[in-house]
């Protein structure tokens, strides 16, 4: 019986209010506000009418009362009519989520204490059910009181002295709530899933894990399906266990089924079904997502009484509760057949490769990290995981981090990217610091939560990789979490041994490493020759990311470039009179990073590279040539990285989404789920097929990159431009681009360009006369160029529009809203060549009209 209506909250700071008085049979209706759960006190306080959207404007300092109280939910209910009649039954309470420290009290007596939002409670309440007028509390606060006197000095980066008050690294929840560069400071509260579970069986199914495995020769499959089962009688009982194998048309494509004999307690038990020619789950572009599924029955066999354990005596009604079991049926657990492997062995150059191979085939990584959903995580329902996912494919993803300081997603996130063909990388949940895991409590805590994470994902083809934290390794060897370099933390080992073992022992068929960034052979985590690599040294002191070019990350897993949302979501972070650049709403909208150096170096990005001053341009002016820049950055760090093809591996930047309205972020979609200016550049930049530029000594040198599984025939125009529209070098060629890999398909001395203030490198991929793919390369600051004046020509014709220019135009604008539904746009900040047409969809018979070339940042710098 779930438990999801009729529940109230209170408040108490310990000084106004009782919590207590939650709990009695009677209570003060007048000091309790209306409660949804699943839900957070914060919603609730919104819906009451006590309390403004943390996420719009400056609200979110007015909310932060919150997490200094005392939240006391209190709910009544009657036992299920479907209970029955007569002793034997049992009865427990399951919490799917406590976020925050909880103490859950029924009619008046305490069951339980619980401090870990990422692992459920189940409590029995056999002995405290009444028939009616079930009193339910749960005594909450944020976390804040219940590590009120740990330490907190050193233990988390500098950069975050707020870990003095939350002192996160002590609690058990989404990292980020207490505030990270991105995010401001809300401690969430409240309750996921609520339900009373209740059998008159002597047997119980507590939790089913499924563990799909394929041959090496991907010709059979196996799985392991591990079942916990508690026998809640004094006599040991017989089962037998039968499992359906469900292909993925729902036919029934292998069974087993074995007989156990269960002790009293918690028995875990083990089958194994094997699938002939399984049809294999593919990453998106590459096959086809196929999915298996498992189902389960139970049946209770009888016993004799010369079976009986030495008791010799059955509880009340036992018989009658076999003999009323039956066959319970459990499960329904989908799945994907599916190997994985990361080949790291030496490379030729020194170091080692990380290149992920599903089925046997190699995989560049495009993609980025996710982060929380929303700053009220109770608020995420699976509509917005649906949004989430369809930006990744549109944005022509095929991986997404799960990253460290976050949480373990929702079923319905890995259920999504199982289904659609999204690579999934997830961190165990720790991140930026050091956590007291020399803590005998909270080391038993953790290995709880691991236990149950690893059982509850381990089905989940899309999940490719275990990792035990977000840069704690690097805080201990670079000294920035309040570490002396090279000390050995107090958690180090749980990441290299404990989590290790787990991990083998709950699942088996995934990597699993340490830390993030980390290298194998005991070199620097940062090592960029080996592991994997979060290049940070381009996008918080270095804004010049031309530096990216040099770079030889094998799988560069984080890194960007901050930029502006939306100009929708950047308007609603600022309220009328702040609608500026530094106004007091700005600020706390913004990244902090903007204040790790003063004078802000963020703000001087567009100094630097535009010779523009962004306090001095309007909001829609700074979405643009802000969104223009780090879609430059980013073009820059994924051009590079998927033209090394697989000496690198991957191209996953910081980071893909938004956990509340910001005004700069490192997104490309932000927290209205809108697509902010970089979004297209880095959909492009990630299409399956594409072409870049990588400087080689003199030379720039062209390939073609080809994600997809056939050979692809293509015309390849390229040589130079000399500006204002004059194509100085003009060349063609037939070109072959090799399955799966990136092709060399153009070379361009760079001694050819003896102006590069007036001359950039071209190429195009054309397929019967249509651009497929297009990029330039440009190699001074963009201030130093001697952009031309464009003149762009727009006309709209059989549902497209048509762009044109006699000179190369930089980042054309049509759009600030990041709308794509409704009659948005489906391509935005592109370039034109000379004499080359552009053409996007188009449903309006009036054209679109362009609101920003950025060649006119030349006539800007005048004015």
């Amino acid at each position: 019986m779930t438990l999801d209506g009729g529940w109230f909250v209170r408040m108490s700071d310990l000084q106004r209010g009782r919590p207590g008085y939650a709990e009695r049979d009677v209570t003060d209706g007048m000091r309790y506000i209306p409660a949804r759960v699943p839900g957070c006190v914060h919603s609730d306080l919104m819906r009451a009418g006590l309390l403004d959207d943390p996420r719009v404007g400056t609200n979110v300092l007015k909310a932060r009362w919150v997490e200094e109280m005392i939240w006391s939910y209190r709910c009544e209910f009657d036992r299920p009519t479907e209970w029955g009649d007569g002793p034997g039954a049992r009865a427990w309470l399951v919490f799917e989520q406590i976020d925050g420290v909880g103490e859950v009290v029924l009619n008046g007596q305490k069951l339980a204490r619980h401090a870990n939002s990422f692992l459920p409670l189940r409590v029995e309440v056999t002995e405290q059910l009444r028939e009616h007028g079930n009193v339910l509390a749960v005594h909450l606060e944020s976390g804040l009181y219940h590590v009120s006197d740990k330490p907190a000095e050193g233990w988390c980066h500098d950069n975050a002295r707020d870990a003095l008050l939350h002192k996160r690294h002590w609690l058990r929840k989404v990292q980020s709530q207490g505030s990270w560069d991105w995010a401001p400071r809300l401690m969430n509260v409240g309750l996921g899933l609520v339900r009373l579970e209740w059998t008159r069986a002597e047997v119980r199914v507590d939790y089913m894990a499924v563990i799909p495995r394929v041959s090496d020769e991907l010709d059979r499959g196996h799985v392991t399906i591990r079942v916990w089962i508690e026998n809640l009688g004094l006599c040991d009982l017989d089962v037998r266990l039968q499992m359906d194998l469900k292909d993925p048309e729902g036919h029934v494509a292998a069974s087993c089924e074995i007989e156990v004999t269960l002790r009293p307690g918690m028995n875990r038990t083990e089958l194994q079904i094997e699938a002939t020619s399984p049809r294999l789950w593919w990453p998106i572009g590459q096959g086809e997502q196929c999915l298996y599924e498992v189902r389960g029955r139970m049946t209770v066999l009888s016993k004799s009484i010369s079976e009986r354990r030495s008791s010799d005596r059955l509880l009340p009604n036992e018989a009658e509760s076999r003999q009323a079991c039956g066959e319970i049926g459990f499960g329904g657990k989908r799945f994907g057949f599916r190997h994985i492997w990361i080949d790291q062995s030496e490379h030729q150059e020194g170091g080692r490769l990380f290149v992920l191979h599903v089925n046997g085939r190699a995989i560049f990584c495009r993609g980025a990290n996710l982060v929380p959903a929303d700053m009220l995580m109770a608020e995420v329902d699976r509509s917005r995981y649906e949004r989430l996912v369809g930006r990744a494919i549109e944005a022509n993803f095929n991986f997404l981090r799960v990253w460290g300081g976050g949480l373990y997603e929702h079923d319905d996130f890995y259920d999504l990217c199982d289904r659609h063909g999204i690579l999934v990388w997830q961190d165990f949940v720790y991140a930026c610091g050091k956590y007291p895991l020399n803590d005998e409590a909270f080391h038993a805590g953790a290995v709880e939560e691991a236990r149950y994470q690893l059982r509850r994902l381990s089905h989940h083809p899309s999940l490719v990789m275990w990792c035990g934290n977000n840069e704690n390794e690097t805080a201990i060897v670079t000294g920035w979490a309040g570490m002396s370099r090279g000390q050995i933390a107090p958690d180090y080992g749980f990441y290299h041994l404990t989590l290790s073992k787990l991990c083998r022992e709950e699942d088996g068929t995934r990597p699993y490493q340490p830390s993030s960034p980390f290298s194998p052979d005991g070199r620097h985590p940062g090592d960029e020759l080996s592991g994997d690599q979060h290049p940070w040294s381009v996008g918080i002191d270095d804004m010049d990311f031309r530096k990216y070019r040099g770079m030889r990350c094998r799988f560069a897993n984080e890194g960007g470039t901050l930029g502006p949302t939306s100009l929708p979501t950047m308007l609603a972070c600022l309220p009328e009179g702040q609608r500026y650049v530094q106004s007091f709403a700005w600020q706390l909208h913004d990244n902090s990073v903007d204040s790790w150096q003063e004078p802000s170096l963020v703000d001087a990005m567009t100094r630097i590279w535009l010779g523009m001053d962004c306090r001095a341009m309007t909001i829609e002016e700074y979405v643009y040539w802000g969104g223009l820049l780090q879609a430059e950055g980013l073009r820059a760090y994924i051009d590079r990285f998927r033209g090394r093809m697989f000496d690198s591996a991957a191209a996953v930047f910081w980071m893909f989404n938004d956990c509340w309205p910001a005004t700069r972020s490192w997104s490309i979609v932000d927290h209205a789920l809108r697509r902010t200016p970089s979004f297209h550049p880095v959909r492009r930049a990630f299409s399956p097929v594409s072409v870049v530029f990588l400087e080689e000594g003199d030379q720039l040198l062209i390939h073609g990159v080809n994600d997809t599984q056939d050979e692809i025939r293509l015309e390849h125009r390229f040589g130079i431009v000399r500006f204002p529209g004059d194509y100085e070098v003009d060349e063609t060629a037939e070109v072959r681009l090799r399955p799966n890999q990136a092709t060399r398909i153009g070379v361009i001395e760079r001694s050819k360009m003896d102006d590069p203030t007036r001359q950039i490198a071209f190429s195009m991929l054309k397929r019967r006369g249509t651009v497929v793919a297009n990029n330039r390369w440009i190699g001074p600051m963009y201030l130093e160029v001697e952009w031309p004046e464009a003149q762009v020509r727009v006309s709209v014709s059989d549902g497209r529009a048509r762009f044109e220019s006699e000179v190369f135009a930089l980042g054309v604008c049509i759009d600030l809203s990041g709308e794509c539904e409704d009659g948005g746009v489906s391509d935005n900040l592109f370039d034109l060549f000379p004499g080359v047409p552009h053409e996007v969809p188009w449903s309006h018979p009036k054209p679109p009209t362009v609101l920003f070339v950025g060649n006119s940042m030349r006539k800007k710098r005048s004015t």
